[in-house]
């Protein structure tokens, strides 16, 4: 039997999430509900994953002007529950963004024959670790996009993961895991690392009302992230966030990390107003003044992608926008080593090599 998560959590979350959506505004009659979005300037490319661990399709996104001589960044984009992959990446503003900035984006497809409400599967300890489930599918599927060479080249120092909710818990989950691959990861409404090991579980992982999972189960230095969280998530708490800046630099702790790598004790925090809406920002440097974590705390946003390009499913048109916050830190961080020396086919289980978690300075 096809395994989708425990069966009760599904109407939990769709009464969650129903609570969540920003507030639909009236439409002219006659109008569709969900106009035909415009054709981007760039286009889209589709393809099929295989691997020992499930196969995935993914569509890649080749901004307009794009050259096949030019190795360029990487952003693997992971839906939210009930989302689809192609919206997503149109609605929250990464498509725009590739267009105006270069980068490809990787959006892999989370059907429902995977699981019922299309979520990653974050919440299951099969799904969680370096070499097996959903994780190794997705690192699988990166390098064989950069194996690539006839339409597009890939920078592999380059490959980021930023995802909302579902998406954003196993763009935290690659960025633990897989350090040596992913350069940076952006985590929007997202629950810590582990922070649920079975189905049941989740529920309470989401509502911050599980204990905090131990920071031995990180297991070595996660890569550097942006976080972005609403105070008025009914959905994934606002707490949560704080559990991953905790887990974040309990991981720095871990590796007792001095002289110009050690994270300053303090942060930098600021307030600002955008659209409207306040927001706080936090942010973690290195001895070096290197920015290695951040993170914004919106007032009044729900559970919804701040800053979309239009409305969609969990998707807040109002600023500050997500997707330029994202690049921002994503361009100050690149791996030291390029990750794939060679291209492993779609049959090859394993195709990462494992390389120091290591990345270049870029002071602020």
């Amino acid at each position: 039997m096809l395994r989708t998560g425990p069966q009760w959590l599904n109407p939990k979350l769709r009464q969650l999430a129903a609570t969540a959506r920003p507030a639909p505004t009236a439409r002219p009659p006659g109008r569709s509900r969900r106009p035909a979005h415009p054709a981007p300037p760039g286009r889209w490319v589709h393809r099929q994953f295989r691997g020992g661990d499930g196969a995935r399709e993914y569509d890649v996104y080749l901004p307009s002007g794009l050259s096949s001589h030019n190795r360029v960044p990487v952003v693997l984009l992971l839906h939210g529950c009930q989302q689809r992959s192609i919206d997503f990446a149109l609605e929250s503003g990464f498509v725009a963004a590739a267009d105006a900035d270069g980068f490809l984006i990787v959006a892999p497809r989370q059907d429902r024959h995977h699981q019922l409400q299309r979520c990653w599967r974050w919440y299951e300890s099969e799904h969680q670790g370096r070499d097996r489930g959903e994780p190794a599918i997705l690192a699988g599927l990166v390098a064989q996009v950069s194996g690539e060479e006839a339409l597009w080249r890939v920078d592999r120092r380059r490959v980021y993961a930023a995802g909302l909710s579902a998406g954003g818990a196993m763009a935290l989950i690659l960025a633990t895991t897989h350090p040596d691959l992913i350069a940076a990861a952006g985590v929007h409404s997202a629950t810590a690392y582990r922070s649920a090991s079975q189905g049941f579980s989740a529920l309470g992982a989401m509502t911050a009302h599980r204990s905090m999972p131990s920071h031995q189960v990180i297991g070595g230095q996660m890569a550097p992230v942006v976080l972005i969280h609403g105070t008025n998530d009914p959905v994934v708490r606002a707490p949560n966030a704080d559990r991953i800046v905790d887990q974040w630099l309990a991981s720095r702790d871990a590796r007792r990390m001095t002289g110009l790598d050690r994270v300053r004790p303090r942060a930098s925090t600021r307030a600002l107003v955008v659209d409207g809406r306040r927001c706080i920002r936090t942010r973690w440097y290195t001895a070096r003044g290197r920015r290695v974590l951040e993170y914004w705390r919106i007032d009044g946003l729900r559970h919804a992608w701040s800053g979309g390009n239009r409305p969609g499913a969990f998707i807040d048109p109002k600023g500050p926008r997500a997707a330029d916050v994202m690049m921002s830190f994503f361009h100050r961080h690149r791996l030291s080593h390029a990750v794939f020396e060679s291209a492993g086919g779609p049959s090859v289980r394993r195709t990462t090599m494992w390389r120091p978690a290591m990345w270049d300075d870029h002071p602020d």
